[in-house]
């Protein structure tokens, strides 16, 4: 219904724009024609179609550089659907630990199934918070995410598994797989044909590369319909959060100038390969700096974080532990 009331056009003039309802009348009201500078619409899109509606949720479509469909949402609908995310991600927690022993129970396989590689695919989403990927992204920018990423990819030694690789921005990333059966487990995969990392063979023996596609499928059909790749990252954000609170106290204490939620986002934003502006607004839980900005309840969670772990060590009853933390601070 929305998209019907896209009936603004945009029409090149000199070096500038001009810009026409669909009847061929010439938009010349200053109020409307201010609306759509604030609208920022990048001045390479083509085939641009603006709202009537300065309150719709969807704004402006268009074209960009590459062929791809590209959109503009009003600043409210991106606040609810920001809000609706982190309401999901308290049912998300409760669902993981379900799904995490399903995707455990998958990867002892013989073979490369189907639910196999989804399965390894989806704990190290879970383990790393990675972006899951777009072959279109890959094609078209030489940038990569988790199912798009290639054999090259993998950095091993005696006791280490890395992925190296180029992510989205152009920003160049290197994670190390911590835990040691899924750092075997991708090593496994990079050893089966083909240029991609992550591969199943099918019933009939043909081998297929895996895509974020599938990886939300198996997802929906194991976890819910709910529930989706970008939810690891905003929980793996969130909980590698608390686990960092030592690391940021210490820093802080260093320099008593640095905030604590300046320098707890800094840290998390590195982790995920995002600037800190996006990281605090897509990927934090907001009740986080309510605890973090509050003296008496980040004490009180420091406590808890340091009983939790000790001397910065990290395994399967520091996740848990600290997940719970993080789904008590979720539903205060």
């Amino acid at each position: 219904m929305e998209s019907a009331m896209l009936d603004i056009r945009r029409r090149r003039r000199g070096k500038g724009f001009e810009f026409f309802y669909s009847s061929g009348r010439k938009v010349q009201s200053q109020r409307v024609l201010q609306r759509i500078q604030k609208l920022v619409i990048p001045p390479n899109w083509c085939d641009v179609r603006i709202n009537q509606q300065a309150t719709a949720n969807l704004q402006v479509t268009g074209i960009d550089a590459k062929g791809r469909k590209q959109y503009i949402y009003h600043p409210n609908w991106h606040k609810a659907q920001q809000s609706a995310k982190f309401a999901r991600l308290s049912e998300f927690g409760a669902a993981l630990p379900a799904f995490r022993k399903f995707c455990w129970s998958h990867v002892d396989d013989l073979h490369w199934t189907r639910d196999r590689t989804l399965a390894l695919v989806c704990l190290i989403l879970d383990h790393t918070g990675l972006r899951a990927g777009n072959k279109q992204y890959t094609v078209s920018n030489n940038t990569y995410g988790l199912t798009t990423l290639r054999r090259k990819h993998i950095l091993q030694d005696d006791n280490t598994v890395k992925l190296s690789f180029i992510g989205k921005h152009n920003k160049p990333r290197e994670v190390q797989i911590e835990d040691p059966k899924l750092a075997d487990l991708v090593a496994e995969s990079a050893e089966e044909r083909g240029y991609a990392l992550f591969r199943y063979e099918d019933s009939q023996g043909k081998w297929h590369d895996v895509d974020s596609h599938d990886v939300n499928a198996f997802i929906h059909e194991n976890m819910g319909d709910g529930f989706s790749c970008k939810d690891f990252r905003t929980w793996g954000a969130s909980r590698f959060a608390l686990m960092s609170l030592p690391q940021v106290e210490r820093a802080v204490l260093e320099n008593p100038r640095r905030g604590w939620s300046t320098t707890l986002v800094k840290h998390v934003a590195s982790m995920l390969g995002n600037t800190p502006a996006v990281c605090r607004q897509y990927y934090l839980h907001p009740k986080l700096f309510q605890v973090v900005d509050t003296a008496s309840k980040r004490e009180l969670t420091m406590e808890e974080i340091k009983k939790i772990i000790p001397e910065d060590q990290l395994n399967d009853e520091v996740i848990v532990a600290t997940e719970k933390l993080l789904n008590g601070i979720i539903a205060a």
